[in-house]
């Protein structure tokens, strides 16, 4: 044991109780005091490394081998961390080694879609520290909104509704092709990411809290955005590369598939979450919610797609003004708990005390 009030003999510092090195400079504490680089420097007149070293192997075995000894200290969370981080990490090279015998690209690149997907629900869920997160309803809200989307472009293909609605969006005009994306893809696509939030709030045993409510909601949005890429390069990007070969736009567009647009769509269906999560607390305002919930995120929406062709720069405002808005929201989900009267994980909140609650009050209607 160290002595209380100890000192490094090397540099000077003070050394805690129990200590085996100096936290300043690393030298040995219990060794006497005299030239410190006699423990370090293997210069001339020095014992050889090739001599000192299976030595000094054998002393710090016992320190690195340390951690094994107290396995069970490690949390079970953090156990799930270090599973996943691997699985993260090895998932590629075992998906190439998997198409290699198989043949099947297509198959191959659905999984590199879902494996984006996966790297940004964990970025989503590091930044948002959103408490409370259930991986199963996670999963289910993931895969649920792939299949309704899936099942909806079907049925959208099958009624040939894509032809009745190409001239108005392809327009020249921006007059006609933002109002007509807004209406005709924006609203559409919107509502269609928003069908999973509503069955979280109509059948979950608890609404989840605000930050939660939202990470399901951006996951709605990257199933939605993943299943929309992979129709895209699967269908019309390959055709495109068959007739012109041309390799780097091929891989740039998928590129841009599975990163940026799924992200994109995860950000709108985000801020619908957060006044989705209102209307489920606020009857007295609940149709207005709701209205809002798909109006916002469908104008982003709808202005991106129209301005990405013409005018990518006021695209690319579009987008990072509707990012801005969801990292606002966030930031302020912990202040609107708390005037629910919720039990917040705030620890990396200002406390906002002194800022009440706003009334809100809307009229009833006859």
């Amino acid at each position: 044991m160290t002595a209380v009030g100890a000192k490094c003999w090397s540099c000077g510092c003070a050394i805690g109780d129990g200590w085996k090195y100096c936290g300043d400079c690393g030298c040995d504490t219990a060794s006497p005091p005299g030239d410190w680089q006699a423990g370090v420097y293997l210069g001339r007149g020095r014992a050889a490394l090739y001599s000192r070293a299976p030595h000094e192997i054998g002393e710090l075995l016992p320190i690195l081998l340390a951690p094994f000894r107290h396995l069970n200290a490690i949390p079970a969370n953090r156990w799930r961390w270090i599973a996943l981080t691997a699985v993260m990490g090895l998932f590629p090279l075992a998906l190439v080694s998997v198409v290699e015998r198989t043949g099947d690209a297509s198959d191959g690149f659905k999984a590199v879609a879902f494996y984006f997907s996966a790297l940004w629900a964990l970025f989503f869920a590091s930044a948002f520290r959103a408490a409370g997160l259930s991986w199963r309803l996670s999963i289910l809200t993931y895969f649920g909104t792939i299949i309704v989307s899936m099942s909806l472009l079907l049925a959208s293909l099958a009624l040939n509704l894509e032809v009745l609605r190409d001239p108005f969006i392809n327009a020249s005009s921006l007059v006609i092709s933002i109002p007509s994306s807004i209406l005709f893809i924006g609203f559409l696509e919107e509502t269609t990411k928003a069908l999973v939030l509503f069955a979280i709030w109509r059948w979950a045993k608890q609404l989840p809290g605000l930050r939660a409510f939202m990470f399901y909601g951006m996951l709605a949005g990257l199933g939605f955005g993943i299943q929309e890429g992979i129709g895209y390069v699967l269908g019309p990007y390959s055709v495109e590369y068959g007739k012109s070969h041309d390799v780097a736009t091929f891989l740039f567009e998928i590129m841009l598939r599975l990163s940026s647009l799924p992200f994109f769509h995860a950000t709108w269906t985000g801020s619908a979450a957060f006044l989705i999560w209102f209307a489920a607390r606020l009857p007295s305002a609940r149709a207005g919610l709701i209205f809002l919930a798909i109006l916002i995120p469908a104008t982003f929406h709808g202005l991106y797609d129209a301005l990405v062709g013409p005018h990518v720069g006021w695209a690319l405002v579009v987008v990072g003004a509707s990012t801005v808005l969801l990292g606002i929201y966030a930031a302020s989900a912990a202040q609107f708990e708390r005037w629910f009267g919720l039990t917040v994980d705030d620890s990396d909140e200002p406390q906002t005390a002194a800022n009440p609650a706003p009334k809100i009050v809307v009229a009833q209607t006859s």
